[in-house]
C-alpha cells in the first residue's frame, strides 16, 4: 500500500526576519511609498492635536498608502482593508504592523478632502518639474459613474405624495386604536416613514420639481438619473477630467451637475489652467491647444478660446447640420444666399427672407419669409411642406470662427491630435474605471463621488510619478 507524507497544517510556524525582508522589492507597496515619501503631509499633521495630550496617532501617509493599495486592488471597504492591515504582508508593511480599525479607515478617507488636494498639487509639480506635466495640449472628456442609490430609490412625485397620504391613513388608524408599548413602537415607525417622505417631497420643491411626473433619487437627492454604458438608467454623477495630451497626467477633475458634456469644455479649461498655476514655473509656456469630441462643441466657448489663440479641435455636433425633415436637398438652409449689405437672405426661388430674430444662445440670426409668399410658392412642398408660418433658416454669426476650426479638423494635425485624444484620454478613464475599479460609487451624495473621483486622479498621478504606470505617449509623439 502506497505511503505518502501527511501534512501539518496545524503545525505553528516561527518566521525569521523583519516585514522589510518579507517583502518582495519589486512589491507595489513600494512603488507607493516612494512616491508618497516625497511629498509634505503638513496639511495633514495640522488636523491632529495630540501634541501635549492623548495617544499617538497613525501615520496618515500609511493611512493614504493603505487606500492607494486598497484601489489599485479594487478593495473599497474599510472593513476588508482593517483586515488585510492584520493578515497581509504588503498592508502590514504599509501601516509598520500597527492595528487599524475599520472606522479610523472609513473617516480617513471622507474627512481629509483639503489635506487630499493638497497632496495632488504637490504631485502635479513633481510631474512637471520631472518633465510629464507641459501643459501645453489638454484632452477633456467625461463619463458617467453609478451612484451609490439603487435604481429603485428614484421616485415620482405623485407616488411620494401618494404613499404619504397612504401612511397618515394608517397613521390616524393606528393612533385611534393605540393600545401598549408595541403599538406605540410601530406608530413611531410609520411616523419616521412619513417624515422621510416629506423631506423628500420638500428637497422636489426646493429644486422645482413640482410635476407629478418629476422624480428624484430620494436617498441620494444630488444623483439624477443617467444613462449608464450598458444603456440603462440609474442615479448616476457626470465626472469632467482633463488630461494632459503628452503624458497621460490627469490635471483636473470635477463632479459637475449637468446629465451630459455639453458646456462643459471652457469651465473644465480653467479649472485645470488653476491647477496649473502653481506648478507653471516647471510645466511648459501656457495652453496651446484643446481637444474633445463633438458634444463639447459650443459656439461662444470655441469662439472665446480662439480669442485666446487657443487652437481647439472639436468636431461639429452631429445635430448641428442635420437636414431639415421633409425638405428636398436642394432647398436646405446652405442653398439660400445671404447679402451683407441688406442683411437678408434669398432661397433659391428668389424669395427674400428677413432677419426676425437670433436664437436663445444669441449665437446665430434667425430669416423668415413672407407667409404669404411661402405658401403661393410652387416649391412649397419641396421647401417648407409642413410650415405654414413661412420658411426659416438661420445664419451663423460666428460662421469664420466655425469654419476655421471645422478645417483644422481635417488636416494631419487634427487627425493627429484626434488619435491623441483617443489614446490618452480614454486611456485616463479605462486606468480610472478598469485598474482603479470605478465602477460605482461607494461613498454617498455629490461630496462622496467627488472625494472618490480625487482619491483616484491622486492614485493615478502619483503611480505616473513613481514610474509603476507609464505615461501615454501617443505614436504622433515619435515622429
Amino acid at each position: 500500500m502506497a505511503r505518502y507524507i501527511e501534512g501539518k497544517r496545524d503545525a505553528e510556524l516561527f518566521v525569521s526576519g523583519s516585514l522589510d525582508l518579507l517583502l518582495p522589492q519589486d512589491s507595489v507597496a513600494r512603488a507607493v511609498w516612494a512616491g508618497l515619501e516625497r511629498l509634505d503631509f503638513e496639511a495633514f499633521d495640522a488636523l491632529y492635536k495630540n501634541d501635549a495630550t492623548g495617544r499617538c496617532a497613525l501615520n496618515p501617509r500609511s493611512l493614504v498608502a493603505v487606500w492607494m493599495l486598497g484601489l489599485l486592488r479594487g478593495i473599497t471597504s474599510s472593513v476588508r482593508l482593517a483586515s488585510l492591515c492584520g493578515q497581509d504582508i504588503e498592508f502590514r508593511w504599509l501601516v509598520g504592523d500597527a492595528g487599524v480599525e475599520k472606522s479610523t479607515l472609513c473617516d480617513f478617507r471622507k474627512h481629509h478632502r483639503g489635506a487630499l488636494v493638497s497632496l495632488s498639487t504637490q504631485v502635479l509639480g513633481a510631474l512637471g518639474e520631472n518633465g510629464l506635466l507641459p501643459g501645453e495640449h489638454m484632452g477633456v472628456d467625461g463619463t458617467i459613474v453609478r451612484a451609490a442609490s439603487s435604481r429603485h430609490s428614484v421616485k415620482k412625485r405623485k407616488k411620494l405624495e401618494s404613499h404619504r397620504r397612504h401612511l397618515e391613513e394608517l397613521l390616524q388608524a393606528k393612533l385611534s386604536q393605540a393600545d401598549g408599548e408595541a403599538a406605540s413602537e410601530e406608530v413611531k415607525a410609520l411616523d419616521r416613514r412619513r417624515e422621510r417622505l416629506t423631506r423628500a417631497l420638500e428637497q422636489m420643491a426646493s429644486r422645482g420639481l413640482t410635476g407629478g411626473s418629476e422624480q428624484l433619487t430620494v436617498t441620494e437627492p444630488d444623483a439624477g438619473l443617467k444613462r449608464q454604458k450598458d444603456g440603462s438608467f440609474a442615479p448616476g454623477y457626470n465626472a469632467q477630467v482633463v488630461t494632459d495630451l503628452d503624458s497621460g497626467a490627469v490635471v483636473s477633475a470635477q463632479v459637475v451637475d449637468s446629465g451630459g458634456d455639453g458646456g462643459q469644455l471652457q469651465p473644465q479649461l480653467e479649472r485645470a489652467e488653476a491647477a496649473l498655476g502653481a506648478v507653471r514655473a516647471s510645466a511648459g509656456g501656457g495652453l496651446q491647444s484643446v481637444t474633445a469630441d463633438g458634444a463639447y462643441h459650443d459656439t461662444l466657448q470655441l469662439d472665446a478660446l480662439e480669442q485666446r489663440n487657443i487652437e481647439c479641435f472639436v468636431p461639429e455636433d452631429r445635430n448641428t447640420n442635420r437636414l431639415a425633415p421633409g425638405v428636398s436637398p436642394e432647398y436646405q438652409a446652405d442653398r439660400f444666399a445671404y447679402d451683407e449689405q441688406t442683411d437678408t437672405m434669398t432661397c433659391p426661388e428668389g424669395q427674400c427672407l428677413k432677419c426676425r430674430k437670433l436664437n436663445a444662445n444669441k449665437t446665430a440670426a434667425v430669416y423668415q419669409a413672407p407667409a404669404q409668399a411661402c405658401r403661393a410658392c410652387p416649391a412649397r412642398m419641396q421647401c417648407c411642406p409642413t410650415n405654414g408660418n413661412g420658411r426659416y433658416v438661420s445664419r451663423s454669426l460666428y460662421a469664420q470662427t466655425l469654419r476655421t476650426i471645422a478645417q483644422r479638423w481635417d488636416t494631419d494635425a487634427g487627425r493627429r491630435k484626434r488619435h491623441a485624444r483617443w489614446v490618452v484620454c480614454e486611456g485616463a478613464f479605462a486606468r480610472l474605471n478598469g485598474l482603479l475599479h470605478w465602477k460605482r460609487n461607494r461613498m454617498w451624495h455629490r461630496a462622496g463621488a467627488e472625494a472618490e473621483l480625487l482619491w483616484r486622479q491622486f492614485t493615478h498621478n502619483l503611480m505616473l510619478l513613481t514610474a509603476a504606470w507609464k505615461p501615454m505617449i501617443p505614436a504622433r509623439q515619435t515622429r
